[in-house]
Parts: C-alpha cells; sequence; structure tokens
C-alpha cells in the first residue's frame, strides 16, 4: 500500500486509517474531522478530495494524493466545482436553509471528477433542527456523495449524527515539528528562527500544538496581546518566588486588564504557566504548555512546594469563578493576591 498524506504534519494515526480506507475501497461515506482551529482539518479535507480525483491515483510509485497533477491542483486552489464548502457566513450557527439548501444539490451529479464532496465548516455549531434536518440525507446520500463535517467538539453534534459517520481526531503538533514547518514554509518564521530564535519558540508555545495558530501568531499585532498575558504570568510567578512587596504587587494587579473577559483570559494563561511548573515537579518528560524551554520551567518550579503551587492554582481558579459570576474586578484581585500570600 503506497504511503498516503504525506505532506500532513503529524496525524499518524489518522493518515494510516484514511489511507488505508480510500487504498482498500472502504471509503466512508463521511467523516467528522474534530480538532482544535489551526489543527490541519481543513487540510486533511483538501488532501482527502484530492486523492479522490488524483490522476495518479491508481499509480503505486506516486504518493496519494500526489499535489502535482492537474486534478491535485484543481482542488488545491479551491476551483472544482465538485468540492462544495458549507458554512454559517456570518451567522453564529449553521441554520436549516443551509442544509436545505445541500439537500437539493447532492441529487446534481458531480462535474469533474467521480466523486462530490462536501466540507461542513464549523458542523458543531449546526442547530438541532438543522442536524435533524441532514439526518436522512447523512444516512443514505447518492453513492458519488461524501460529507466531511468539519468540528471543534464532536460530542456537541448529536448522537443520531455521530453514529452515521466515523469520528476521526485531529492530534497536536509537536513544537518541534511546528518549529520545521514554519521555517520551512513561512519566510516570516525562518527569519525570526535567525535573528530571535527565543520569539519563535515562545509563539509556538503559544499555539499549544497548533500550526494554523502558530502562523497567525506570526503576525505582531496579533502576537502582541497574548505576549502580554505571558509576560503578566511571569511576573506573577516573579513576584510569588520572592519575599511580599506589597508596592510591586499592586503595580502588578493594576496593570492587569479592566476588562472582565481580558483578565479571565489573562487567568488563564497564569493556570498554564502554574500547570508546567507543577508537571516539572512530577516528571522530566511529560509535554509542556506554556514554556518553551524546560530548563526554565524547571528551575522556576524548584522555587516551590507542590503544595504551594496547588494552592496559588486553586485561588487562580476561585477568582476566575468570581469574576465569572460578575463579581468586583479590584476586589476579586485583592483577594487573590492575599489567598496567594502575597500582601
Amino acid at each position: 500500500m503506497k504511503p498516503a498524506f504525506t505532506d500532513v504534519v503529524a496525524n499518524e494515526r489518522l493518515r494510516t486509517r484514511l489511507g488505508t480506507d480510500l487504498q482498500s475501497g472502504t471509503l466512508s461515506h463521511a467523516y467528522i474531522l474534530e480538532g482544535m482551529p489551526g489543527s490541519g482539518k481543513h487540510t486533511i479535507a483538501l488532501r482527502i478530495a484530492a486523492a479522490l480525483a488524483c490522476d495518479h491515483r491508481t499509480d503505486s510509485t506516486t504518493p496519494l494524493p500526489c499535489l502535482e497533477c492537474p486534478a491535485c491542483r484543481k482542488i488545491l486552489s479551491k476551483n472544482s466545482p465538485d468540492v462544495i464548502y458549507i458554512n454559517r457566513g456570518d451567522k453564529s450557527t449553521l441554520g436549516v436553509e443551509v442544509i436545505r439548501d445541500l439537500r437539493r444539490d447532492v441529487y446534481v451529479a458531480p462535474n469533474d471528477i467521480s466523486a462530490k464532496i462536501y466540507v461542513i465548516e464549523d458542523a458543531h455549531l449546526m442547530t438541532h433542527q438543522a442536524q435533524n434536518a441532514f439526518l436522512l440525507t447523512l444516512e443514505e446520500p447518492p453513492p458519488y456523495v461524501l460529507f466531511l463535517l468539519l468540528c471543534e467538539n464532536a460530542s456537541l453534534l448529536l448522537e443520531t449524527v455521530r453514529s452515521r459517520a466515523p469520528v476521526l481526531r485531529t492530534e497536536a503538533v509537536s513544537p518541534e515539528q511546528i518549529t520545521q514547518y514554519l521555517c520551512t514554509h513561512n519566510a516570516d518564521a525562518e527569519r525570526l528562527n535567525r535573528t530571535d530564535p527565543s520569539q519563535l519558540g515562545e509563539i509556538v508555545a503559544a499555539a499549544d500544538g497548533s500550526i494554523g495558530r502558530a502562523a497567525t501568531l506570526l503576525n505582531p499585532k496579533l502576537y502582541k496581546p497574548l505576549s502580554d498575558r505571558r509576560q503578566a504570568a511571569r511576573e506573577f510567578i516573579r513576584l510569588c518566588s520572592t519575599s511580599r512587596n506589597s508596592v510591586a504587587v499592586l503595580r502588578f494587579l493594576n496593570s492587569l486588564s479592566s476588562k472582565r473577559d481580558e483578565l479571565i483570559e489573562q487567568c488563564n494563561v497564569i493556570l498554564l504557566c502554574l500547570r508546567d511548573l507543577l508537571l516539572c515537579k512530577q516528571t522530566e518528560h511529560a509535554p509542556l504548555c506554556f514554556f518553551p524551554d524546560r530548563e526554565e520551567a524547571c528551575a522556576l518550579a524548584y522555587s516551590f512546594t507542590t503544595p504551594k503551587l496547588l494552592s496559588f492554582c486553586n485561588a487562580l481558579n476561585t477568582a476566575i469563578d468570581r469574576l465569572r459570576v460578575n463579581a468586583n474586578v479590584k476586589l476579586t484581585l485583592t483577594t487573590m493576591a492575599q489567598e496567594c500570600n502575597l500582601l
């Protein structure tokens, strides 16, 4: 069996499953592709479509898809009339009218290739009415139709929908793989890797296993808010590791956002930092979520006892809960600082 989806980073099990299904003739009429934004769902959906169209799909000497033949290039450039994208547009949900249009369209035969592929974006945002309207078509589509439902969380789909299509989850990509991919495919990343590799490391760490998110964060304007949150997390840890200095603590608290939603995001990033420190105290090999440099994380971790780190986490979680029920922002921050023994 020839290699499949060779340009897709990581996701070995998913690539093997789909490659086997394609080449053995056991491809399902529908798949649910689940994963975080930027995890490669769209890339994989396009590769499935290209594999079905590829001029060299029966050639044992080329990968599947080859990505170079006219059929592949037409699919990858999104110019094929047989790959149809279904999305919610500017609406917050994917409504029943969109699905009714899809149900009518499936009975129009494909133009260029033997299959007609529907890529349903944000499928988890389909209303229950839309999902129920989709059920019969999903269960018994015309033989040339393939549905690819892209979603962040398959559990938000009705059980009746999930039971009609295998759920394939994309995997988080390792920091090393993200860095290699970006430096190979993105001139800005390659330049940053030469001029400021530590910043690229911060971007990759902040991407949380997503190549797409890492590529987005290469834009300085988009990275700046996240960079500020990461800087605030390090400042919080520094304050916790030194003797109490009320002036410095109050200055830090005043530097945090007065906007409730942004403040919750800042607290969540601090929690990620604390999570890494706790992991470093338990094992040398667990993947880190906040720190690109394990040595930095380990050095900080051993400035604290495990109970102390857990007490910080509890204080942060309590503060987040209070903020979500509209507690006073300044009072919540002051209470958090006191619970962390900073004041």
